[in-house]
C-alpha cells in the first residue's frame, strides 16, 4: 500500500480534487483515465497517480459496489461529478484502510458538495457508508 509521507495540510483533498477533475475530463471527453493523467501539465503528486491507477485497475470491483448499493440508480444515470467521486471515494475504502471511514466519506460528500448538486451530498454519503460497512469489516 502506498504510504502517505510527510506531506502539507490539505494535500490530499487537492490530490482528491486533481482525480476528480482527471476522472470528468476523461469521461466527457471518451478518453481513458491514465491518458488524460499522463497529459497533466504539471506532474501530479504520486497519491494522484495511485487512485488513477487504482481505479483502473479495480473499475469492475468499485462500479459493481456502488450498482449493487445504489438502489434503483444506475451508474449511467448518476452525474458525472458523482459517479466520479463515487469510484474515487470506492477506491480509497478498499485500498486504503490507513485512510479512516469518516475521512474519505467527508471527503466526498465536500467534493460532491462543492462541484454537485444539494441531493448528491446526502445520497453520496449514504451509499459510502453501505459500501464502508461491506469492504471494511
Amino acid at each position: 500500500m502506498p504510504s502517505a509521507g510527510n506531506r502539507g495540510f490539505g494535500s490530499r483533498r487537492e490530490d482528491r480534487e486533481t482525480v476528480l477533475g482527471i476522472l470528468y475530463a476523461a469521461e466527457t471527453q471518451g478518453r481513458e483515465n491514465l491518458e488524460v493523467l499522463n497529459e497533466q501539465p504539471v506532474k501530479p503528486e504520486s497519491y494522484v497517480y495511485d487512485l488513477i491507477e487504482g481505479i483502473a485497475s479495480k473499475r469492475e470491483e468499485i462500479d459493481l459496489l456502488i450498482e449493487n448499493n445504489a438502489e434503483e440508480w444506475h451508474l449511467d444515470r448518476m452525474p458525472v461529478v458523482d459517479r466520479a467521486v463515487l469510484r474515487l471515494a470506492v477506491l480509497e475504502l478498499i485500498n486504503f484502510p490507513e485512510t479512516s471511514i469518516a475521512t474519505v466519506i467527508n471527503e466526498a460528500v465536500e467534493l460532491v458538495g462543492e462541484y454537485s448538486t444539494e441531493n448528491s451530498k446526502r445520497f453520496v454519503n449514504g451509499l459510502l457508508s453501505q459500501i464502508a460497512n461491506q469492504v471494511r469489516l
